[in-house]
């Protein structure tokens, strides 16, 4: 048996569905379209002349006892010490970068010998006399030069630099990808920077041994390169 219900409660019903109808459509409005972007990065770079070197020199001595071979390295390596502040260099400026003292095994008893090796750091401002403090050390007992390094006292200035270039790369690059896509360029929306470069200049690889000559040691420095590097985005407008 079909139920009959009044018509002011069909009509009750429909209008409380329409108002929930309504209050969803008001919870949930359409999705707010984002304007489109460009992302362009730039890179930029300063090859800066050095203003000061480290030289990394040292002694290796060999002997049967390990005070023997310890003895000696002491001796010379005092000696490359004395030569080097006597030229002017100051002793905050002379640092050990590392000592050691271990056992050679050789194919016999009488080839088996103790090794003691002893680094220092040498740092200067004078460039133009980076040779002759080479040659001081190798002069004064030095057989092993570890590495010259060319560098910078202070990067931020060059640092500086390289960011503001990268900065312009990549608002050229984004430009060029505005105008090329049909419009233009417009506010900065994010910009960000990666940890830049820094590669200073060696003029000598690790453990080369050289042996004291009467001739000069010829030592140039090279430029420091510095780098940065960022990536942008821009609001694009469509049309020109």
């Amino acid at each position: 048996m079909p139920i009959l219900l009044p018509l002011a409660a069909v009509f009750l019903a429909s209008n409380v569905a329409a108002q929930a109808a309504g209050v969803s459509s008001a919870q949930s409005p359409g999705a707010r379209e984002l304007p489109p972007t460009i992302v362009a990065s730039g890179e930029g770079r300063r090859d800066v002349a050095p203003d000061k070197a480290t030289i990394v020199l040292g002694v290796e001595t060999r002997a049967r006892t390990p005070g023997a071979a310890g003895s000696a390295n002491a001796e010379r390596m005092t000696a490359i010490r004395n030569a080097l502040t006597r030229a002017g260099v100051g002793e905050r400026d002379i640092s050990t970068a590392r000592y050691s003292l271990h056992l050679q095994m050789g194919r016999t008893e009488a080839d088996t010998q103790y090794v003691a090796s002893n680094l220092i750091t040498i740092q200067t401002r004078r460039l133009n006399e980076v040779g002759r403090l080479i040659d001081l050390g190798l002069g004064a007992g030095a057989n092993t030069i570890a590495s010259l390094q060319y560098d910078l006292t202070d990067r931020t200035d060059s640092y500086n630099a390289a960011l503001a270039e990268a900065v312009t790369n990549a608002r050229r690059q984004a430009d060029v990808m505005a105008r090329a896509a049909g419009g233009r360029l417009g506010d900065l929306v994010e910009l960000t920077t990666q940890p830049g470069s820094y590669q200073p200049f060696f003029a000598a690889e690790a453990s080369m041994r050289m042996a004291a000559s009467a001739a000069p040691t010829p030592v140039s420095p090279g430029a420091v390169s510095v780098s940065a590097s960022v990536t942008g985005r821009w609001q694009f407008i469509p049309g020109r």
